[in-house]
């Protein structure tokens, strides 16, 4: 059963928000996240301070730095961008539970649901984008192949070879995913060439936004960044006609289907 709490609310306003900014934009805004921050914190000390229990308060602090942690191991293990990493941390006010171990247990439980929906999430849209422009994301697929032609023949023999090796399931799983990645990679860049690609105007560009090419200005080369680029590239970049970008998955309405499974399922893990 749902807690319809004050946290509850504020957070699903939020991600509702955030996920209309990232499927319109591909971006959270930091105000927002910056707000969901200071909005349940505040609610959390006033609660510490109306129940005399500063408990809550030394609570609140292990959270944050557990979530700041996390927040950074997803954001430079490039698994999310930085409005993603950023409303995750914005959401640590909302597992705050009566002691730390019940506080770590549910942080681990939404990540589990949030890595579940992504999963999910990410398979159902890239089909999408493939259906919709299956006959020039093929041909980037042939294009592929015929490039990575000599790791793609030898892969099926290293697969079967750690198949083989031992009897331990780890290794009969990794055989499975030696031959399955370079599949996926090249299914993957496909799909990203055709279908996550767009050439704008430079005047349109927008801090954080991500090159699909190098492009140079004069004798300035400006490379791709997983950081996107700066204030200062956009400012070189903004009298060009022509700029590629790349437009990553719009990971945050995963974020609302995690924090559905959330505050449906966490009670049957506690």
């Amino acid at each position: 059963m749902i807690e319809l709490t004050f946290l509850f609310w504020l957070f699903l306003i939020g991600i509702l928000v955030a996920t209309f900014q990232d499927l319109k934009r591909r971006e959270v805004d930091n105000w927002l996240n910056l707000l969901l921050i200071l909005i349940s914190l505040s609610y959390v000390f006033y609660k510490a301070l109306y129940e005399k229990n500063p408990e809550i308060i030394l609570l609140t602090g292990f959270i944050i730095a557990i979530m700041f942690v996390i927040m950074n191991i997803f954001y430079y293990g490039r698994v999310f961008g930085g409005g993603d990493a950023g409303l995750l941390f914005a959401m640590s006010a909302f597992f705050i539970g009566v002691e730390f171990i019940e506080s770590a247990t549910n942080i681990g439980i939404f990540i589990l649901f949030l890595m579940v929906s992504g999963s999910i999430y990410g398979t159902i849209y890239s089909s999408i984008l493939y259906i919709k422009n299956r006959e020039k994301v093929n041909k980037e697929i042939k294009k592929g192949i015929k490039k990575h032609k000599k790791i793609l023949l030898a892969i099926p023999i290293i697969s079967v070879a750690f198949y083989f090796l031992s009897n331990s399931l780890i290794f009969k799983l990794l055989s499975i995913i030696i031959f399955i990645s370079p599949l996926l990679y090249i299914f993957a860049k496909g799909l990203e060439n055709i279908s996550m690609t767009k050439t704008i105007s430079g005047k349109d560009l927008r801090e954080g936004d991500w090159l699909a090419d190098k492009e140079r200005i004069g004798k300035k080369v400006i490379n791709y960044s997983w950081e996107g680029l700066s204030k200062e590239e956009v400012r070189l970049l903004s009298k060009k006609k022509k700029v590629k970008i790349k437009e990553g998955l719009p990971f945050v309405p995963a974020f609302l289907m995690a924090f559905i499974l959330y505050a449906l399922l966490r009670t049957l893990f506690n």
